[in-house]
């Protein structure tokens, strides 16, 4: 059953996306419901895949269960940060572009959050390294 979902997670997440860019143009009431679903539906998956990832080497007996529990905390920590620093900056940069235009404002606040994201997760992965078993 894991891998099943694993493989159809991609495409089922790609289609509430494409929904959501649709429902923006054409249903606008929807798309406020339809991004709670996909917001809180992809970080239940990214929980459940870092369960997994930490779940092997715990059932081995490399790790105790309190490293165990404390990895995937870091981890999900690590998720929230980089989503936080994207929301933020993102929202930030475009709040600011947009006085030079809608689209500009989007794309610079899409390309500083992404950067803004990738910032947060190296330095995060970095510090992991030191961290984790």
């Amino acid at each position: 059953m894991i891998s099943a979902i694993q493989k159809s997670w991609p495409f089922l997440s790609i289609a509430l996306l494409i929904a959501l860019i649709v429902s923006i143009f054409f249903y606008p009431s929807a798309s406020g419901w339809l991004s709670v679903v996909l917001l809180i539906s992809s970080l239940g998956m990214a929980i459940f895949f870092i369960t997994q990832k930490h779940l092997s080497s715990y059932k081995q007996g490399q790790i105790t269960c309190l490293k165990f529990i404390r990895n995937i905390l870091l981890d999900i920590l690590g998720l929230l940060l980089t989503i936080g620093a994207a929301s933020y900056l993102g929202g930030m940069a475009g709040v600011w572009a947009s006085n030079y235009g809608l689209w500009t404002g989007f794309a610079v606040g899409m390309i500083i959050g992404f950067a803004g994201a990738l910032g947060v997760r190296s330095i995060w992965g970095r510090m992991l390294k030191v961290v984790q078993v």
